[in-house]
């Protein structure tokens, strides 16, 4: 029994390492989303300043459009200029020269301001565009050492996977189907370490009678709290008991 206990031990060290190895894989995505969250930022504000930009240069063609409307009735305007008859209607009709050349100064004066926006945002633009290549890099070479890391995860996992195997083949069947229950029921820890007379795996003190016993026997004993098999590990400072047992 005390030869079954040790591959118990050993097989739940293989196990708890499988599920270490399990962990990484199944937390890797959360750590890729954190590591692209830079580059999801950089690629938002880009966006912005874009359509920032877009929208400022749609203002500054309906300006230009305006203008060119504009300059399109005062041409009109002028030309209907000999064909006015009074001096009241000619002042009126001067008014309304003044007024549309008025409206296209305003207009200029529009393009203008929007030209000077414009070449400020498309800086802006500029910048969001190199720090979103830099990022984007960075978030590309931070996948491939993702994808190699879990690579060489996959590989380990394999491996123990075959260990565990060959080890789990020479425990006894009976006691297999007991160990595998309690690692379900134990969260991934079916053997726990004793020390100092406290289960490692519940955290919870043991009876002293139960300690001595595990201590200077191979059989095996259950926690009484969480029902997990106990072993007790020998420091290497430890001194030997004496043949009466001190």
């Amino acid at each position: 029994m005390e030869e079954q206990l040790h591959l118990l031990v050993d097989l739940q060290k293989l196990d708890s390492n499988i599920l270490a190895l399990r962990y990484k894989i199944d937390s890797m995505p959360s750590h890729i989303a954190a590591e692209e969250a830079p580059y999801k930022e950089a690629l938002k504000a880009y966006e912005a300043t874009r359509q920032q930009l877009l929208s400022i240069e749609k203002k500054k063609k309906d300006k230009e459009r305006l203008i060119e409307d504009l300059a399109d009735k005062l041409n009109k305007l002028r030309a209907r200029s000999s064909e006015i008859k009074t001096n009241k209607e000619y002042q009126a009709h001067l008014k309304e020269i003044e007024s549309v050349e008025s409206e296209i100064r305003l207009a200029e004066d529009d393009v203008l301001s929007l030209m000077e926006v414009i070449e400020n945002v498309s800086k802006k633009a500029g910048a969001e565009n190199t720090r979103l290549t830099d990022a984007k890099n960075k978030a590309e070479a931070l996948n491939k050492e993702r994808d190699k890391e879990i690579e060489f995860i996959e590989q380990d996992l394999q491996a123990l996977k075959e260990k565990r195997r060959l080890l789990a083949d020479k425990v006894d069947r009976e006691l297999y189907t007991r160990y595998m229950n309690l690692l379900k029921i134990g969260r991934g820890c079916a053997v726990a370490e004793v020390k100092k007379e406290v289960c490692q795996g519940c955290n919870m003190n043991i009876p002293p009678q139960l300690f001595v016993e595990i201590k200077s026997s191979g059989t095996l004993f259950q926690c009484p709290q969480c029902r997990r098999i106990l072993y007790y590990a020998k420091p290497a400072d430890e001194p030997h008991e004496t043949a009466e047992g001190n």
